[in-house]
């Protein structure tokens, strides 16, 4: 039988002082709790819980963190340990287009304010992990639609949840889709409006994370990130965080990011409190006013902005 002295380099000392994966992923899901703020324990649990590695393909991983999204801001690694630290992970990496950084992910999940038995609707969901943490948050009496336009993408979310039979998964363009009526909709991709569908198919309470697209050119990645609750036949309206976020290949109309990005600029978007789909002519309280999507001012309920954005 060997030995160690037969094979002096079979235990390397200071990879047996390392911590298992099992105790990183449960370090990981603390810190994922304490940089997002999470008050969701099943959220945090489901951090721990889920294997992110099994998302990602073999290794050797190309991994980030920051706002960079620049090939040249990954660096290669084959220990999985590092993927459980606030880091994104190339998907592809010739696009810029990633697993993308688990503490800003969380921090729109836990915008949905999910629970048990939800319906929830996942567009852009890559590979499947963060359809997967969905998936563990609302359990076998909840429904996850997840939807990925990249057919590469899809065919492998599509193998690596086969294991959660709460969970479909579509290759196709969010854009054309009718969703089913959804307790909540998480968009994964940077637009500038969104499908008029994902309101109406919003329950009574259901809330919409939406990153809309800012900056001064169309290419830009950069997203300001609403969370849009329905309240009756209204929509109450709040921001959540900056971030960037690959773009949507189809919901992207440079004069609506023009307008977007102008109201970014001069901190106008702040004060959003509402969104708006009826047609109706632009008035005081309108921050950005386009055809069948207006953020306002206007807090739902009233006919008034709040006292804090009025003139004077």
């Amino acid at each position: 039988m060997a030995t160690q002295q037969d094979h002096p380099r079979a235990v390397d000392p200071q990879t047996r002082s390392l911590p298992s994966v099992e105790q990183c992923r449960r370090f990981y899901a603390q810190e994922i709790r304490a940089v997002a703020g999470l008050d969701s324990h099943a959220l945090v649990a489901a951090f721990a819980r889920v294997s992110r590695e099994s998302f990602l393909g073999p290794p050797p991983w190309l991994i980030g963190s920051g706002t960079s999204l620049r090939p040249a801001a990954y660096r290669a690694t084959s220990d999985v340990r590092d993927l459980y630290h606030d880091v994104f992970v190339a998907l592809k990496g010739e696009k810029s287009l990633n697993n993308g950084q688990p503490g800003m992910i969380a921090r729109l999940l836990a915008a949905l304010d999910l629970w048990e038995g939800m319906r929830v609707l996942h567009m852009g969901c890559g590979t499947g992990y963060y359809t997967a943490i969905l998936a563990e948050v609302v359990g076998l009496d909840g429904a996850v639609t997840a939807v990925e336009v990249d057919p590469d993408l899809a065919a492998q979310a599509k193998t690596n949840l086969a294991r959660y039979p709460n969970v479909q998964v579509l290759n196709q363009d969010g854009a054309t889709l009718e969703p089913s009526p959804c307790d909540a909709i998480l968009i994964n991709a940077g637009v500038t409006h969104p499908h008029p569908a994902w309101l109406t198919s919003l329950t009574q309470s259901g809330v919409l994370v939406l990153p809309l697209a800012v900056g001064r050119t169309p290419a830009s990645a950069d997203a300001l990130v609403v969370r849009i609750h329905r309240c009756g036949n209204r929509f109450a309206a709040e921001p959540v965080t900056v971030l960037t976020i690959f773009p949507s290949t189809s919901l992207r109309d440079p004069a609506r990011q023009f307008q977007l990005n102008a109201a970014f600029e001069s901190h106008r978007i702040l004060a959003v409190h509402s969104v708006r789909a009826e047609a109706h002519e632009p008035c005081q309280t309108c921050i950005v006013h386009t055809p069948g999507f207006c953020l306002c001012a206007e807090v739902p309920g009233s006919r008034k902005p709040p006292e804090s954005s009025r003139p004077g």
